[in-house]
């Protein structure tokens, strides 16, 4: 069974209220009793802060202590203005971004984002009175956007000020879970969610992200598989991916079993891999645990040659990064000269082979710096 995501809720002195209170409390209702969000609050220390209007807070986790989050919710708030500055929290942001899902900030904590370096290249928004500090702030690649309630950008969701938080909670809960799942947790908090429609059209349309994958993607996974395995047959002429091998109930159990990533782009899965931990036979005296272990890597044909692989691969190599680890490992098909002068390409580093029954694999790893 799919494990619940964590939900961060970062508090720090001076923190607004509702840009607290809004996101948990959309999550913590749309969590289905516990099951798909644990939602918690996390301070750099567990003492109390102050919010704006003086409501005192014990954040539940320190930075120290703090469970890993898959969805990490930035508020703003006068505080914003001087924890920019805090180089322990903008750190934290950094390093938490990196393995997280999703990034939420509210209002000003699009401050906190700029100062953690996340958003270059980005449409960003935040509260209408603080856009003349945002361009200060923000690097010069970023595009402010003005006159909308929140932005996507895959991995960082931003808000307009205060409620707006409530909109792009509920915004993330649709492109998680659907959309009724999202009308049904605003009608219960009572709450007339603000849609951006602009917004949602360009998620469907032009946003690349990488999610874990869920139990509703397994046909488009195993599409991916089948068509990587006739290309592989067509073009070299082997069957070390075999089309029949990849059945509906083959990629169920990947998905349960082990931890399963898809890319996304225009509305579309067009990548999915894997990233395992624990042993594995094709490694046998080769295996440490110091590394991330990517596997089953595959990208739509038709995206071919436009370095989605290459992106998929930095992508897992921050998340096995942040997980403490030290290096990032792959296998590639020993009779596909192409696909290992392109691992070698992107710098690893061939550490074996590995002879299966009728197949056989490279292996390579790369150090993560």
């Amino acid at each position: 069974m799919e494990r619940a995501r964590n939900v961060a809720v970062l508090i720090y002195e001076k923190v607004d209220l509702l840009d607290i209170a809004g996101p948990f409390d959309v999550f913590g209702v749309s969590s289905n009793w516990g099951k798909d969000f644990k939602v918690y609050t996390v301070g750099e220390k567990q003492n109390p802060v102050n919010t704006v209007s003086g409501l005192t807070i014990q954040p539940k986790y320190s930075f120290d202590n703090c469970p890993l989050p898959d969805i990490l919710i930035v508020p703003g708030g006068l505080g914003s203005r001087t924890e920019m500055n805090n180089a322990a929290i903008t750190s934290w942001i950094n390093q938490t971004s990196a393995s997280a899902e999703i990034v939420l900030s509210v209002c000003t904590g699009a401050l906190l984002l700029a100062k953690a370096n996340l958003l270059d290249g980005l449409r960003v928004t935040t509260n209408r009175n603080a856009f003349d500090l945002l361009r200060e702030n923000a690097p010069p690649s970023a595009v402010i956007v003005e006159d909308v309630r929140y932005v996507d950008n895959g991995k960082i969701v931003m808000s307009a000020g205060v409620t707006a938080g409530f909109d792009a909670a509920l915004y993330v809960v649709a492109r998680l879970f659907g959309e009724e799942r999202a009308l049904a947790s605003a009608a219960k908090i009572e709450y007339h969610w603000h849609k951006d429609e602009k917004t949602t059209a360009l998620q469907q349309n032009d946003v690349f992200s990488i999610r874990k994958a869920q139990i509703e993607d397994v046909d488009n996974i195993q599409k991916l598989f089948i068509e990587a395995a006739h290309w592989i047959q067509l073009s070299k002429g082997f069957t070390q991916w075999r089309e029949d091998s990849f059945t509906k109930a083959y990629v169920t159990s990947f998905i349960h079993e082990q931890e399963v990533f898809v890319a996304c782009q225009k509305g579309e899965i067009i990548g999915c891999f894997s990233i395992q931990w624990k042993y594995e036979e094709i490694w046998g005296d080769l295996f440490h645990d110091d590394a991330g272990y990517v596997h089953r890597l595959v990208v739509a044909r038709k995206y071919k040659g436009e370095s989605f692989g290459s992106r998929l691969l930095s992508w897992a190599e921050d998340y096995i990064k942040n997980k403490g680890k030290g290096w990032l490992r792959l296998d590639c098909m020993a009779d596909n000269p192409t696909l290992n002068d392109y691992y070698r390409s992107l710098g690893f580093i061939y550490q074996g082979r590995f002879d299966g029954r009728g197949w056989s694999a490279n292996l390579y790893e790369r150090e993560i710096e």
